[in-house]
């Protein structure tokens, strides 16, 4: 097991810090139930990136175990999402943010941009975030994600998005897909037609 066997990643604007008590809730979560320990640290006394990454997006990376953390800064390139292809897994798990992440990585393939990943017969999350689908005006999440991203938590929290079972046979009922995540919030001119997932 990696010295830090879970990380966040967080979205920093010229200097700010984006929605940061969801990911202090997450993190103080994962203390409780993989680690078993009473949290008693705030993620933003340890986040204090140096004067070039105080301006503009940046990706921060705190990985850690029961006791140590270990904070990176990096320049966010964003990921441009044309295609999607379903994968199809069974009891995959992922409820915790782990830094060992090959089995996500190993479902990626070349045939397009990202997967849609199928647990146990129902659509989840891709490799790097959560998914939301429009039908009729409304945005839609999957009931099973693998992982309940920061993001998904703050538009559930602000009524944006509501959670659905969705299965393979319904993703042709929605009219658009968009993937979300920490550094990727909610943002319709990132939305692509359900057209372009392959089954």
């Amino acid at each position: 097991m990696s010295l830090y066997p879970i990380f966040e990643t967080l979205s920093i604007i010229d200097g700010a810090v984006q929605n940061i008590e969801y990911h202090q809730a997450r993190f103080e979560n994962t203390m409780r139930t993989f680690f078993n320990k009473t949290p008693d640290i705030q993620l933003s006394g340890l986040i204090n990136p140096p004067k070039e990454y105080c301006s503009g997006k940046i990706r921060c990376r705190i990985d850690y175990n029961h006791e140590a953390f270990e904070v990176k800064y990096f320049p966010y390139v964003p990921k441009v999402i044309r295609t999607f292809q379903c994968v199809y897994v069974e009891g995959l798990d992922y409820r915790f943010k782990y830094s060992d992440r090959q089995c996500l990585e190993k479902l990626k393939t070349e045939s397009a941009d990202e997967v849609i990943i199928i647990n146990n017969g129902f659509v989840s999350d891709c490799t790097i975030g959560n998914l939301l689908f429009l039908k009729q005006n409304q945005w839609y999440s999957s009931t099973h994600f693998l992982l309940k991203g920061t993001q998904l938590s703050y538009l559930l929290a602000q009524n944006q998005v509501c959670l659905t079972e969705i299965s393979v046979a319904d993703l042709s009922s929605f009219e658009k897909v968009m993937m979300i995540n920490a550094l990727n919030p909610f943002d319709e001119k990132r939305a692509i037609s359900v057209k372009h997932i392959r089954l």
